[in-house]
């Protein structure tokens, strides 16, 4: 923005400061109020263009410096070239252009620019350009928060994974531990169990040792000798037993050992590391808005808008749309073409060589179709049918996002900037939906909008065709008449309706078989294309 408020240029050259109150362009220097009046008055400057100063102020500085004045030749610019798309004074033309033939006053290239298409154009850029760094932004967003959301479920799997591996080898420990508990038991028992007969019997040995010695001193001969005979077979008995003892299975010597799992014992070093964390890289799935149909010529200075005299259909593409009664059609950003058929109940987008990309079933007959751009999803009417409301379905996942309940039977569709819809609603009117909350507003009351009714919307302009009036009528955003167009000679049963980049309305007459184009006042027609 201009910094600080100017001083009168008039009065600077006499060494007085006065503030400026108005900025002429065309002096390029501010005027106190008494040289304003003065410079109204006076013959060679009281048609010069000029803007109060605090409206001045706000225009920016890159604006402000643009000089309007040749610098070569200090001349005013009075010329525009077309050949060179240059402005030109008077001795840039004798000096560089003499030979140049298409010139246009440079007054009449820049009437009505702020009104224009390629102003609209651009300032609709800029909202593009906007929106694009917004979807940009928060698919970078998303990716950060799906990030996090992954390295806390890595973190979650690992943590898991280490408790399954802990309960595990806690459990094989306990195995092995009751397997040694076992066996260590089992062995105690059975030399314990040996330990108290071979006590048991030590014990006899020793009474018999005892006996012995008794024997001797005071039993006869006779009583010696026949204690000794049953001794005999006694102690051969207890041979018999030790030796059957020592030949036995169970008297073996036990040794207690342990053969641990390789696997477990290299666990340490075969097991590096708990796994890999790696990052893996895609295309992201970012699809910017693109204006369909937008023209190169968009940053030209000046834009003739064509004349539908001069407007030719040439056959481009036949495409094959599956399915009967195809009610509606838009085409996406990147080329694709999502086409509604009613009796299917489904939408088809297809690719731009003309095979179906993808397919969506809709829970109602599915009217017309088109583009949400913030959000890259389609929004489909459903026209006449029992349920009443308007799909949205994401291009992304090819899948039904949500649905807007609406009162009654909603055909055609239009998306604003905004990304609000505008329906024709029959029976009703033109319907304003915003899809973020779910209300309507009426634009256009009238019980005259039969079914069938489709719209359009270009810049600041709706229009709506009437195919039971044989209408096309172009209305402002605040839904008032600009112009109704009506010729049943060339268009019966207006329905299906666009608009191309210099506002020529293009319409389908279903009774009489044709299209026909209305210039954009809607004073003008030529019918471009009639069926067979």
């Amino acid at each position: 923005m201009a910094s600080s408020t100017p001083v009168c240029g008039v009065c600077d050259q006499s060494n007085i400061t006065k503030p400026s109150i108005i900025w002429c362009f065309e002096c390029d220097e501010g005027l106190c109020s008494e040289c304003k009046d003065h410079h109204s008055r006076s013959k060679g400057t009281r048609k010069h263009c000029t803007v109060p100063i605090n409206e001045y102020l706000k225009i920016p500085c890159d604006i402000v410096k643009i000089n309007q004045i040749c610098g070569k030749h200090n001349e005013k610019y009075t010329i525009y070239c077309k050949k060179h798309e240059c402005l030109c004074c008077g001795s840039c033309i004798v000096e560089n252009h003499m030979e140049c033939r298409d010139f246009d006053k440079l007054a009449d290239v820049t009437q009505n620019t702020k009104l224009s298409n390629a102003f609209y154009e651009i300032e609709q850029s800029l909202v593009e350009l906007s929106d694009n760094i917004q979807i940009v932004r928060n698919d970078r967003e998303h990716n950060l928060k799906r990030l996090s959301e992954k390295k806390r479920k890595i973190e979650q799997e690992v943590k898991q994974t280490r408790i399954i591996i802990n309960n595990h080898l806690d459990k094989i420990q306990d195995d092995i531990i009751k397997k040694l508990n076992a066996i260590e038991k089992n062995e105690n028992k059975i030399i314990s169990e040996l330990l108290s007969v071979l006590k048991e019997n030590e014990g006899e040995i020793t009474e018999f040792r005892t006996n012995i010695e008794n024997i001797k001193e005071h039993a006869t001969d006779l009583q010696a000798f026949i204690s000794m005979k049953e001794l005999e077979k006694k102690v051969l008995c207890k041979d018999e037993f030790l030796q059957s003892v020592i030949n036995s299975e169970n008297f073996k010597d036990c040794e207690l050992s342990c053969n641990v799992n390789a696997d477990i014992q290299d666990l340490a070093n075969h097991i590096k590391n708990f796994g890999e964390v790696k990052i893996e890289t895609r295309p992201c799935n970012v699809l910017l808005i693109r204006r369909k149909n937008k023209q190169a010529q968009i940053m030209r200075p000046h834009i003739s808008s064509k004349l539908v005299e001069n407007i030719n259909l040439k056959l481009h593409k036949t495409i094959s749309t599956i399915g009967e009664y195809i009610r509606g059609c838009c085409i996406l950003p990147d080329g694709k073409m999502a086409f509604s058929s009613n009796s299917d109940r489904a939408v088809r987008v297809f690719n731009l060589n003309g095979t179906k990309d993808f397919e969506v079933n809709t829970p109602t007959n599915a009217f017309d179709v088109s583009y949400i751009s913030h959000d890259n999803t389609l929004a489909v009417t459903s026209g006449m049918s029992l349920i009443k409301c308007i799909t949205i379905i994401d291009i992304q996942s090819k899948q039904i996002k949500k649905t807007i309940p609406v009162d009654s039977e909603y055909y055609g569709i239009g998306v604003t900037s905004d990304d609000k819809f505008i329906c024709s609603a029959a029976g009703k009117g033109i319907k304003l939906i915003n899809p973020h909350n779910n209300s309507t507003t009426d634009l256009v009351r009238d019980n005259k909008i039969s079914r069938n009714c489709y719209v359009a919307i270009f810049g600041d302009k709706i229009y709506h065709t009437n195919n039971h009036l044989n209408t096309v009528t172009c209305y402002d955003l605040q839904g008032a008449v600009k112009w109704i167009f009506k010729n049943e000679k060339v268009l019966m049963s207006a329905q299906g309706i666009s608009v191309d980049n210099d506002g020529n309305v293009y319409v389908e007459g279903n009774r009489t078989n044709n299209a026909v184009v209305i210039s954009p006042d809607g004073q003008k027609y030529k019918e471009i294309l009639k069926g067979q």
